[in-house]
């Protein structure tokens, strides 16, 4: 049996992840877009797309600049500014096939979409060059022990891929390709999602 009341009370399984990228068109609002994110990322379960070993970078920082008012000179204001993102760094073994979210980058940066037919039965949806070159929204689900709903869901808007970089290959080590994809947003909202007991 599942117990509801301690997955919300003991804190959360770093290790239970999982990311889904969806169309900047198909952006909503309220609860209506956090279910839509829910239902694309149930939908990529076991697609390499949603298989990632790491994720950084899930950082807001708001700036801020000192004020001193004259004749106050023991304080220090700080006044708020603007807020600053870090860049989603997102990292994972290299896959066999070609994915959705690998084309995307790949057509993103180099301006240039693989052809389908060298492509074989690895891509899952082949679309237009102006589909593969276009911004996306990146949802970040924290899922509970048991992987039944999300305890916390970050949604990067307006995201593209700043870049791909692959570790090195060496014969002297035994050690797993890695694929590291960097990727800069305009903003991003956290969304509590307490499991609800039934």
């Amino acid at each position: 049996m599942i117990d509801y009341f301690r997955d919300t009370e003991y804190p959360a399984l770093g290790y239970m992840f999982s990311v889904a990228a969806v169309n900047a068109s198909n952006r909503g609002s309220g609860v209506g877009f956090a279910g839509a994110g829910i239902s694309a990322a149930a939908a990529m379960v076991g697609n390499a797309d949603a298989e990632f070993q790491s994720i950084s970078g899930i950082k807001a920082t708001r700036n801020t600049e000192s004020y001193r008012p004259l004749g106050m000179n023991n304080y220090d204001f700080q006044l708020p500014t603007t807020t600053s993102y870090d860049d989603l760094v997102l990292e994972r073994g290299v896959v066999k096939t070609f994915s959705d979210f690998t084309i995307w980058c790949n057509s993103f940066i180099n301006l240039d979409l693989p052809d389908a037919a060298n492509l074989g039965s690895g891509m899952v949806n082949s679309g237009s060059k102006s589909d593969a070159i276009t911004k996306k929204i990146i949802l970040v689900f924290l899922w509970d022990r048991n992987k039944y709903a999300p305890l916390m869901t970050w949604t990067f808007f307006d995201a593209i891929p700043k870049s791909i970089e692959y570790s090195s290959i060496s014969a002297k080590e035994s050690s797993y390709a890695i694929e590291k994809i960097t990727i800069a947003y305009s903003h991003f909202s956290t969304i509590p999602n307490p499991v609800a007991p039934f």
